[in-house]
């Protein structure tokens, strides 16, 4: 209860400002779990599904039908979803703008409520030098009584230095939370771009590839044709 006093009378003493650097510090928190438990399902989803697509063929529909529906519920759903609807586009370039798409639909999930974390960075150390100013102040205004004592002097200076302190708990646990979660919302992004490539190499470029190939036979095939034919023909005349 003598605790709870204390932080009353702080409270007080600093006009709310160390309340409003706890209720941000609390939400720099809740925010920052929230982060760790989706990119904690996130990342591991993006590892299986890649997994899971280099043991598949890819010319089988359904095979990717079964991938889509089994990861619906996570980022990656949509993007797989996109993956089987553009098989059936006539040139690679088309699949790729078209899986582009969803993967674009799929950024707000990334990033959701990281603006919190932003703004309490920027915002902590700015109010903690608020309640800085407001606590040099009342030690001013103690100095500028008569007979001030040297209790009332050092409880100003205290209190600005304990908001100060607050702010920059505020921007350090912010900072850590941002980095982390910046490189985490990385990886996602790294991992929806490797699986729309995994499909457009394996399915539209290896179509390309043996077409090209049964293209370069055929016209050998064609050349031959041109060449024997006339020889024949001259080695019967004669």
């Amino acid at each position: 209860m003598n605790a709870f006093q204390q932080f009353i009378d702080l409270s007080m003493q600093s006009m709310g400002i160390i309340p409003l650097l706890a209720l941000i510090l609390l939400i720099v928190l809740a925010v920052a779990i929230e982060r760790i438990a989706f990119f904690g399902r996130t990342v591991p989803s993006g590892a299986r599904i890649d997994r899971e697509l280099s043991a598949i063929d890819h010319r089988q529909e359904q095979a990717l039908r079964e991938i889509a529906v089994r990861y619906r519920a996570t980022v990656f759903g949509g993007t797989l979803q996109a993956v089987v609807d553009a098989r059936h586009l006539d040139t690679p370039d088309a699949m790729d703008r078209y899986v582009d798409e969803a993967i674009v639909r799929t950024m707000p999930q990334l990033d959701k409520h990281l603006w919190l974390v932003n703004a309490a960075v920027t915002l902590g150390p700015l109010i903690g030098l608020l309640g800085t100013i407001i606590g040099i102040t009342e030690s001013f205004n103690v100095l500028g009584a008569a007979g001030p004592s040297a209790g009332a002097v050092t409880g100003g200076i205290g209190h600005a230095l304990i908001a100060t302190g607050c702010g920059l708990i505020v921007a350090i646990v912010g900072v850590a939370a941002n980095s982390y979660f910046d490189k985490r919302a990385r990886l996602t992004i790294l991992q929806l771009d490797l699986l729309k490539l995994m499909c457009i190499n394996r399915l539209h470029l290896t179509d390309y590839s043996v077409g090209k190939v049964r293209s370069v036979h055929g016209s050998h095939a064609a050349v031959q044709s041109a060449f024997v034919r006339p020889v024949g023909a001259e080695l019967a005349g004669a």
